[in-house]
């Protein structure tokens, strides 16, 4: 067992790094889930509706994701290499960039919420239930922004229970506010999806008033108002932008394939976007610990090739292609498991729940393929210094097949929702393949300037 998943060491490393985050996404699993069910008994548009609305703002998440993600490879090498003032100038230097997309998606939700909306599907009705939720979502971006930004990076340090902290407390509130403002509880109005807009952003403002006063109180690596204006310096900042330009693009590039399969799915109808939304939370319980193990196998790639243990970055990417493939063959079983239950909750249409069940079939093979690319390119090639290799990939998979296919089979073909939900994740397995070739053919290994 030791040779296929790793010694006492490897894994006790591993659950320190990937459980708080396992946990932190269980937690917006279990909030996300009943959002879900809140709205749900308000009928298949306003589920629609707060779908649909919801991509912008993940949109958003992405572009600070990127940036984030960026800074971490460096700053994780330079911690790895015990620079911890290097590490410190990285994540000021992430804040600042993060003020421009913080402030350009949040005016543009609350300025232009129906003209975007109309991107993501043709229905008026739609529109006109949506557009509110996304204009009182534009503060939510602008907070969000910040607190993604610091909790990701923080963990170069070895920081990785603040985003459990900070969700939990947040996700609280949010499941609280929901129950009181969209139903009219304690004698709040009821405001129905107004009510999810308004709890949504109360629980952004917990979260980004917990992660900023955890930035400043944390004992390893405590900030100043001060250290918010340290510069990397000019090499850090090449280094910085040669890998977190592409980053930057992958992420969102990936947002930008989930944004135009809403597009098309948005127009095969309500009783698709709505079986897609129930579908989407079985799918996130199946792959609950993919994000933290990718996040974990970044950090402690990056950690060990910073330090120049090229030995043990190979032992260590053996060891996380094999769990990728057993936590995959989980995921599947997991969703096919729970699926009849998850689908019983949720108050809309027989064709919705219908085309559920079919969905779920197609979630279950897309899982498997999930875990297995997310934790080879997201994971161990972007902590090996692949960002651009991985964007490329990204890129191609998404424009030259995800979105004709989807277009395809949704739109000219018609099929049946089964094909059409797995033409829109074909990148998955485009990615496992060459995830996989790359790790065991190439030597993938870049070392940033962090001496």
């Amino acid at each position: 067992m030791k040779r296929i998943f790793g010694d006492k060491a490897f894994l006790i490393a591993l659950i320190h790094v990937a459980l708080p985050m396992a946990i932190q996404s269980v937690i917006n699993m279990f909030v996300n889930m009943i959002d879900t069910i809140m709205v749900g008994t308000l009928g298949d548009i306003a589920l629609s509706s707060v779908n649909l609305s919801g991509q912008f703002p993940y949109l958003a998440m992405t572009v600070f994701m990127g940036i984030a993600n960026a800074g971490l490879v460096l700053a994780s090498q330079a911690w790895g290499n015990g620079r911890k003032d290097m590490a410190k100038s990285v994540i000021s230097y992430c804040l600042r960039i993060a003020v421009i997309p913080a402030v350009f998606f949040s005016l543009a939700a609350w300025f232009f919420p129906k003209q975007i909306l109309s991107i993501y599907t043709n229905s008026s009705e739609i529109i006109q239930n949506g557009y509110i939720y996304l204009k009182i979502m534009s503060i939510g971006i602008l907070l969000n922004g910040f607190s993604q930004v610091i909790i990701i990076l923080l963990r170069c340090a070895g920081i990785n229970r603040l985003g459990f902290y900070a969700s939990s407390v947040a996700c609280l509130c949010n499941v609280f506010f929901n129950w009181m403002l969209i139903f009219g509880k304690l004698g709040a109005p009821r405001l129905g999806l107004m009510g999810a807009a308004i709890a949504t952003v109360i629980a952004r403002i917990v979260e980004s008033c917990i992660s900023i006063t955890y930035l400043f109180r944390n004992a390893k690596l405590p900030f100043s108002f001060s250290d918010l204006k340290l510069d990397p310096g000019k090499i850090l900042k090449e280094d910085y932008w040669k890998g977190g330009r592409p980053l930057i693009i992958s992420e969102v590039t990936q947002n930008l394939n989930v944004s135009a399969a809403a597009m098309i799915t948005g127009r095969v109808g309500s009783y698709y976007i709505a079986a897609n939304s129930i579908v989407h939370n079985i799918w996130t319980i199946s792959s609950l610990f993919l994000f933290g193990l990718s996040m974990g196998a970044n950090v402690m790639i990056g950690h060990e090739i910073g330090a120049n243990h090229r030995d043990t970055v190979k032992e260590y990417t053996n060891y996380f292609i094999h769990i990728a493939i057993l936590i995959g063959a989980a995921g599947a079983l997991l969703t096919q498991l729970i699926a009849p239950l998850m689908i019983s909750f949720f108050n809309v249409s027989e064709e919705a729940r219908a085309t559920a069940y079919i969905l779920k079939n197609a979630a279950s093979i897309a899982v498997f393929f999930l875990a297995l690319q997310l934790i080879f390119t997201k994971g161990i090639l972007r902590g090996g210094g692949q960002a651009s290799a991985v964007t490329k990939v990204d890129l191609a998979s998404c424009w030259l097949v995800n979105i004709p296919a989807g277009f395809l089979v949704a739109l000219v073909l018609h099929a049946s929702p089964f094909w059409i939900y797995l033409s829109l994740r074909i990148d998955y397995l485009i990615k496992t393949a060459w995830g996989y070739w790359k790790l065991k053919k190439t030597d993938w290994i870049i070392r940033m300037r962090v001496d």
